[in-house]
């Protein structure tokens, strides 16, 4: 049995938005003391209780926990008083991630399937209960929750259809029980997957097929996207080869190391890239290592 690693449990990822104040200069020289250093180039993300939980413990790492928890607490008590989170709130969210990292499951398991799965989300919403009441549940994990739920459902209907297109039927039945908005979160979704399943195509291929998914003048955006990102992408790979470089050279101190890294990042990407750039960088050395 192993442990089920925080980046296992969300079986969905929900995309939240980062929102940055420009119009305020104090504001943002106030919150850059309460930040880690790799959260500087970004704004507090305050777009719900749960996003700004998730982003102060983001700091783990860089920061203890109880640096952190005071950050929290000094960011909170600064907001409107109609705004501020409940500090006990976040104490429960602490115990709660905590209390995740017990939980066993063999999610890497060549054979967890559909009903390990239900299993495993039954044994997230129970935990869920052991820490919050009903009405926090629903103010921190609606979303996610039935997000879950429908991944689930779409799984256990992709079982039992004959075919797509009974599939299809099924799947259109099951979405017409959502609220209006909801029904539209998911059609995005299915659009998205479409275009998704346009990589590989050639160039002419693809642009027509998102010509009849998103018109011309979408299909012409997308194709100007996929050459920014094919410029960012080799530009990733030459700053990763470089990097490399920098990591075999034996004649280099750690420290002497890690500023010759900062300083060739930086020279290679925009402020507001750097922290995505570290990211790349995780992963690039995660899978060098495995």
């Amino acid at each position: 049995m192993k442990k089920i690693a925080l980046t296992s449990i969300i079986l969905i990822a929900v995309v939240t938005a980062i929102f940055i104040d420009t119009n305020n200069t104090d504001k943002q020289i106030q919150t850059q003391s309460l930040q880690s250093k790799s959260q500087l180039d970004t704004a507090i993300d305050s777009a719900s209780a749960r996003d700004t939980f998730e982003y102060f413990l983001s700091g783990l790492g860089e920061k203890e926990l109880n640096a952190l928890q005071a950050k929290f607490m000094q960011f909170n008590s600064q907001r409107p008083v109609d705004s501020q989170i409940d500090k006990a709130l976040f104490q429960q969210y602490i115990h709660y991630k905590t209390y995740l990292q017990t939980l066993e499951s063999d999610a890497n398991s060549a054979d967890f399937g559909l009903v390990d799965l239900m299993a495993l989300n039954d044994q997230l919403l129970a935990a869920q209960l052991k820490f919050f009441t009903p009405e926090q549940q629903k103010l921190l994990f609606a979303e996610e929750n039935q997000l879950r739920t429908m991944a689930l459902k779409k799984l256990e209907l992709q079982q039992v259809a004959a075919s797509k297109e009974e599939f299809n039927a099924m799947w259109q039945q099951e979405l017409q029980l959502l609220p209006e908005k909801e029904q539209l979160t998911y059609k995005n979704a299915a659009l998205m997957g479409s275009l998704a399943d346009t990589k590989g195509l050639d160039t002419q291929e693809k642009y027509l097929i998102r010509q009849d998914l998103v018109g011309a003048e979408g299909a012409q955006r997308l194709a100007e996207l996929d050459a920014k990102n094919e410029v960012f992408n080799a530009d990733v790979d030459n700053y990763l080869n470089e990097r490399q470089a920098l990591m075999t050279d034996d004649r280099l101190t750690m420290g002497e190391l890690s500023s010759a890294i900062t300083e060739l990042r930086e020279t290679n990407f925009p402020s507001q890239q750097q922290r995505r750039i570290k990211a790349l960088e995780r992963i690039h050395d995660a899978n060098t290592d495995s």
